[in-house]
């Protein structure tokens, strides 16, 4: 019997040994293929501790597109797909669809984990059915990425994996390889710092559009971007992806002079910031033109690295020296000329907002004299505002050049609520079946701004693997229970009612804002601050419904944050009303009610900016602190929050004429910046209510732009803006609402 047992027990010692072996040569063959890896790397960042509850495996790629398989297996969530991309998807899917768990790109979001990881009910498989999808807008990498570290960038790629985006743009650091080039061509170092804009313009110098506004750049940041793009570029390229990396489009310093003083420049301008910030563009017939590509491509590479796709923007939003066909032919010629002699496989990544921003200038002669002088399927153009205007539909799909179908989206970091999704889940379905769409050659996003409606953006690259994404009514319920973390009926029935209101084609346009955020006067509204046009009083019947949600749902980041956002719209909208009340006491010379009604205008504010206080990504204490992070002495911390300061208000010197571009409902902005606009109007227009007179608009919007500018001197502003948002969001809006509701 003894012996027995000891047989028995050495036995299970066997087994249990056996079994051990067999699970360690599983997890070291599960992370032996490197796609495999990339995607546990993966779950273990945003699903700590949780990655032995996936099995990931690659598949074979035998039609030539990206897929993926998605099953249960014993206790364990299978995910198949032919690369870390297609695997990474298929995660999402899982994430969304059955643990209702909403993955963001913000590292600062939390991420809800499910207690257990419920079976995926029966096998789903998915086909991805466009070989290229983009992401991201130069000026995205101003009104959003500016000030991001590591942290922020993981995330987001992170967050582009999940969503299956394989060409992300990646413009950063690029000021450290232009030294090294401007250097060869006999400039020193402190010239080509001079030459650079400050941080928070850089999106725009390396379109071209200005020079020099505030800078000199620092070279800590230079270096320190330089060494940001390196770990962004290793991480977005272990999943597959390939990076546009940028190329040179024929803009120059104007000290070039000084060495090559025969070399013709023509000026191109600089947004209003003074003649000193020009910006130059140097002729493609100059030999020095493929001199400086070649150099430029050459130093990239070996830095860099490549993946044959590069960026090259010439004359957006700035008139080239000569529109005639043969001239821009030219130009064309030699800027890809530049690209092949360094990279025989280069392909020019062309947006197509240039063509859309002057289609007068940028007619069908001119666009295909462009387009034809680059060899055929070596330019991609980015159909840049498809939900506005598809370019495509009317230029024989770009004279058969490959495009990509993008939804812009966001203007300036805006934050309106505000998206067509009704609209283009019809444009983007007749485009795809469309037999004269010739090479389509993808989808994308090009939005210039992070901060609101990002469910749009997810349903773009959802629709890209998933053709049923096109019936917006169910995919919007299942978006709304990954926002809730469990299936809430109440909610789902909210966003249905949001769908046909503010989803349908609410186009969000440049400067879609609103009255607050808005230059102060008594008619219409400033120039950036345009305002929609659905049903104001529809949308704040709505918001109940959000206030009913269950308790599961209240302890939900995500939905959360979807609350503030609803209830930010509703009073901001609110604000609008009392603004014309306003307006008529003003007119009427009704004393009493135009006091009564800016006070009221005002304690708006007041809690609007309590309001967005409990979300970090709309609190200015954020955007400061992290630019303020930059900087190792007081002197380099200011110079940074100037920088932050003026891009989000006046972004140009006092009285530009880009000021409120970028307006955001901000905790912080609001509070120190527009409610004070507005205080400043009211005092100026009790002092000619009695007479009735119209205000003197004139004078009153050089005190205003006086205001904006001094503003953004730290200097002249003492405020300190805490980066750490309020709690209790949910109460707070509960609060708000029950104080507001007698006027909604």
């Amino acid at each position: 019997m003894k012996t027995i047992k000891i047989c028995v027990a050495l036995c299970l010692f066997i087994l249990t040994i056996n079994e051990n072996l067999f699970a360690a040569n599983k997890l070291v063959n599960r992370f032996s293929n490197t796609q495999a890896s990339e995607v546990y790397a993966l779950i273990e960042r945003i699903l700590p501790g949780n990655s032995n509850s996936f099995l990931i495996e690659t598949i074979a790629d035998k039609k030539g597109v990206d897929s993926f398989y998605l099953a249960s297996q014993d206790d364990k969530i299978l995910i198949k797909g032919t690369n870390a991309l297609s695997i990474a998807k298929g995660l999402n899917h899982y994430l969304k669809t059955y643990c209702h768990t909403s993955i963001t790109w913000y590292a600062n979001d939390k991420i809800e984990i499910p207690k257990q990881f419920p079976k995926v009910s029966s096998p789903v498989a998915e086909v991805c059915r466009f070989e290229n999808r983009f992401f991201l807008n130069y000026c995205t990498f101003g009104y959003t990425t500016l000030w991001w570290k590591w942290r922020d960038w993981e995330r987001l790629i992170d967050w582009m994996a999940l969503n299956g985006i394989n060409m992300p743009l990646a413009i950063t650091g690029q000021e450290y390889v232009w030294q090294k080039v401007w250097k060869k061509f006999g400039m020193t170092e402190a010239q080509s710092r001079a030459f650079f804009t400050g941080p928070s313009h850089l999106a725009w110098q390396r379109m071209g559009n200005l020079d020099r506004w505030l800078g000199p750049l620092p070279q800590s940041f230079i270096d320190n971007q330089f060494e940001l793009q390196k770990q962004i570029l290793k991480r977005e390229r272990s999943f597959g992806m390939k990076p546009v990396l940028p190329a040179f489009a024929g803009h120059v310093p104007f000290d070039l002079k000084q060495k090559f003083p025969n070399i013709k420049l023509t000026n191109l301008g600089s947004y209003d910031t003074g003649k000193q910030n020009d910006a130059y563009f140097l002729d493609p017939m100059d030999p020095l033109f493929i001199k400086i590509q070649k150099a430029y491509l050459t130093e990239q590479q070996k830095l860099f690295g490549t993946d044959h796709f590069y960026g090259a923007d010439p004359f957006n939003e700035m008139d080239p020296p000569s529109w005639k066909p043969g001239y821009l032919a030219n130009v064309a010629r030699t800027i890809y000329s530049g690209m092949k002699a360094v990279d025989k496989d280069a392909v020019w990544i062309q947006m197509g907002w240039t063509f859309y921003y002057d289609r007068k200038h940028w007619n069908n002669p001119t666009l295909e004299a462009m387009i034809k002088a680059v060899p055929k399927n070596k330019m991609i153009i980015l159909e840049y505002f498809g939900e506005k205007a598809e370019l495509w539909r009317t230029t024989d799909a770009f004279f058969d050049a490959p495009y990509i179908w993008c939804y812009l989206g966001n203007f300036g970091g805006n934050t309106q609520l505000a998206a067509p999704l009704l609209k283009v889940s019809k444009l983007l379905p007749a485009a795809e079946k469309d037999p004269n769409k010739r090479q389509m050659a993808g989808i994308g996003t090009t939005l210039e701004g992070f901060g609101v409606n990002d469910f749009m953006f997810e349903w773009l690259f959802d629709y890209a693997w998933n053709a049923d994404a096109e019936n917006t009514t169910k995919w919007i319920k299942d978006y709304a229970n990954s926002r809730t973390g469990n299936k809430d009926e109440i909610i789902e029935a909210g966003w249905a009612k949001l769908l046909p209101l503010i989803y349908n084609s609410q186009v969000s346009g440049v400067g879609l804002g609103n009255i607050i955020q808005s230059k102060p006067m008594l008619k219409r509204n400033g120039s950036y601050s345009s305002l929609s046009s659905y049903d104001y009083s529809a949308l704040a019947s709505i918001l109940p419904v959000f206030l009913k949600a269950n308790e599961e749902s209240n302890r939900n980041a995500r939905f959360e944050r979807d609350l503030v956002m609803l209830e930010k719209q509703v009073l901001v909208n609110l604000a609008l009303s009392f603004r014309d009340t306003i307006a008529k006491a003003y007119y009427a010379k009704d004393e009493k009610l135009f006091n009564q009604y800016t006070k009221h205008f005002l304690s708006l504010c007041d809690d609007v900016n309590s309001l967005t206080a409990t979300q970090s990504e709309l609190m200015l204490g954020k955007w400061i602190d992290d630019a303020r992070s930059f900087g190792k002495t007081d002197e380099e911390k200011n110079y940074y929050e100037k920088s932050a300061r003026v891009l989000v208000t006046t972004w140009g010197g006092e009285g530009n004429g880009i000021t409120d571009y970028a307006a955001k409902d901000w905790s912080g902005l609001i509070a120190t910046y527009y409610k004070p606009r507005w205080e400043l109007f009211f005092d100026e227009l009790r002092k000619t209510i009695k007479s009735g007179n119209e205000p003197d608009m004139a004078s009153f919007d050089k005190k205003r732009a006086k205001f904006d500018w001094e503003w953004t001197d730290k200097n002249h502003s003492t405020q300190s803006f805490s980066p750490t948002r309020a709690p209790n969001a949910i109460k707070v809006c509960e609060d708000l609402y029950k104080k507001w509701i007698p006027y909604l």
